[in-house]
């Protein structure tokens, strides 16, 4: 059989679907789903006929038939928010909508052409601010006691991004308008200008609820993270606010990364302010002396395009002061200098941002001021509550200060909220210092020694393990991983050492200290 509709021509027998300007490419399943419904225009074909008829009733997801409705849609120039070829009736399934007429075979063209897609209603991934829009849950099954769940996890999820800064979010009157799980996410994301989406849905078996969170892009529906969390219905309201932390966690680390990956594919010429922030974030967590200086030109030029833009300052000071604690020049105080003036700068743009906040807190543990640090790091925390890296230094500044079990629950709580993050090997290495200052140096030894496994360890981790193994009684292994560290950096001191950790806590320092003299470092 074979149909006309608009400009298109559909060949049953050649399999061929055929455009204004020649065949147009088509995968079988999208072929045979577009056939079936054309072949039954007259009615609704549901989402069971679909499976039994394209796919032959094997097993497939929603999203694998999703995606074939979309495929299709792009294939003839209809949309998820047009839907003037293809439409969705919500419940019961599709039907091809289109007005038919009758032709002869269509000529096969030699001329092969690409898809034309529409032209997108957001910014492309890698350019401009972020826009999160974050969808009323699905309710599976009958729900009961969770229904609640549905809104009001979504809602908090609104309130707790919106602090974020770095990330746009659409109001809950807009993005609760869309019924869960009926349209697709590039429709949703064309209607409301949001690049990303957050769905979920609310489960209940007997007395356990299971809440499910996914993170997607709207301009191609592809899924960027996601997770699942169980709880006892007893237990909802604290099941709740731990699924908060851990999205706005994830998100922290989920979007730039994924912002970052899409900037990378554009020219130097492309770039925008964000692109050239989200570039800096890519390389400036890998603490080593090249990509610093990367990360700093890209935040430089973000301040070049914006000179408002709060975040690039932030970004700036991040990277003078990681040249401070790194020591990657023989100069300390200047970039040390120029972190504090650029978190200022931060600061004076947007007080409310976190992450200048949390700069600013760096610059002065770093001066030899963990205490005034821990100001500004809870003036970040009390902004965004889950921002791990926050927590994880506030540990850090508590435990100069001689505060181990205070410093180990606060690492212990952002190791909770972001078990991805680069820098969880930071944070291993603070718990093992808090460990030395209880003497408990077995702990210390095993705790640095899994951070030395993670990505991005640098060699003041190493140094804490050396640390821990001498206080441990263990000198073999402690000069065999020193001498390692030397090769790699010769200058290694107690100076250098007590200048990026600058213990206010007497007994600790000089605790370590006589380790250090043990081991022959000066």
């Amino acid at each position: 059989m074979e149909w006309a509709f608009g400009d298109f021509y559909l060949s049953q027998e050649r399999a061929e679907l055929v455009g204004p300007d020649g065949p147009i490419a088509l995968e079988k399943r999208p072929l045979d789903l577009l056939v079936h419904l054309v072949a039954n225009a007259e009615r609704v074909v549901s989402k069971d006929e679909i499976v039994e008829v394209v796919w032959q009733r094997r097993i497939v997801s929603d999203a694998t038939i999703a995606t074939a409705v979309k495929q299709v849609r792009k294939a003839v120039g209809d949309s998820g928010t047009e839907q003037a070829i293809i439409k969705t009736i919500h419940g019961r399934g599709l039907r091809f909508v289109a007005a038919l007429r009758e032709t002869g075979p269509a000529e096969p063209s030699p001329v092969t052409t690409e898809i034309k897609l529409e032209e997108p209603s957001v910014a492309p991934v890698g350019t401009a601010r972020p826009t999160v829009a974050v969808l009323r849950f699905q309710i599976l099954g009958e729900g009961g006691p969770a229904n609640s769940l549905a809104d009001a996890v979504p809602a908090e999820l609104i309130s707790s991004l919106s602090r974020m800064k770095w990330a746009q979010v659409i109001a809950r009157g807009s993005s609760f308008r869309f019924e869960p799980d009926v349209a697709e996410p590039e429709s949703i994301g064309a209607q409301l200008g949001a690049r990303y989406l957050i769905a979920g849905s609310v489960e209940v078996v007997g007395d356990m609820v299971t809440l499910s969170v996914e993170l997607l892009s709207a301009q191609d529906g592809a899924l960027i993270w996601s997770d699942r969390y169980a709880s006892a219905l007893s237990d909802i309201q604290i099941m709740r606010h731990q699924i908060v932390a851990s999205v706005i966690a994830a998100m922290e680390l989920q979007v730039p990364n994924f912002e970052a990956e899409h900037a990378r594919r554009l020219s130097g010429s492309q770039y925008d302010a964000w692109s050239h922030f989200h570039m800096g974030l890519r390389h400036i967590y890998r603490f080593n002396q090249v990509d610093n200086r990367l990360a700093a030109e890209h935040f430089h030029q973000a301040i070049g395009l914006d000179r408002e833009f709060a975040r690039a300052h932030a970004g700036l000071s991040f990277a003078h002061w990681q040249e401070a604690f790194m020591q990657f020049g023989p100069d300390r105080a200047a970039p040390l200098a120029q972190a504090k003036a650029a978190a200022e700068q931060a600061l004076a743009i947007d007080p409310q941002d976190p992450f200048a906040n949390f700069n600013m807190g760096r610059a002065y543990w770093l001066e030899g001021d963990p205490l005034s640090g821990c100001d500004w790091l809870d003036r970040a925390l009390l902004i965004n509550p889950n921002f791990a890296q926050c927590h994880y230094s506030k540990g850090l500044n508590v435990m100069l200060t001689g505060e181990a079990e205070a410093a180990r629950e606060a690492v212990g709580k952002a190791m909770t909220l972001s078990p991805l993050d680069p820098l969880y090997y930071a944070m291993l290495g603070v718990q093992s210092l808090t460990y030395i200052a209880d003497e408990s140096f077995e702990k210390a030894a095993r705790t640095a020694d899994r951070g030395l496994h993670h990505p991005g360890a640098h060699f003041y981790l190493g140094l804490v393990s050396v640390l821990a193994h001498e206080l441990n009684g263990d000198r073999q292994a402690a000069e065999g991983r020193l001498k390692g560290l030397l090769e790699t950096r010769p200058d290694i001191s107690q100076e250098i050492f007590f200048q990026a950790f600058p213990f206010v806590d007497k007994e600790i320092r000089d605790r370590i200290s006589g380790s250090m003299t043990r081991l022959r470092l000066a």
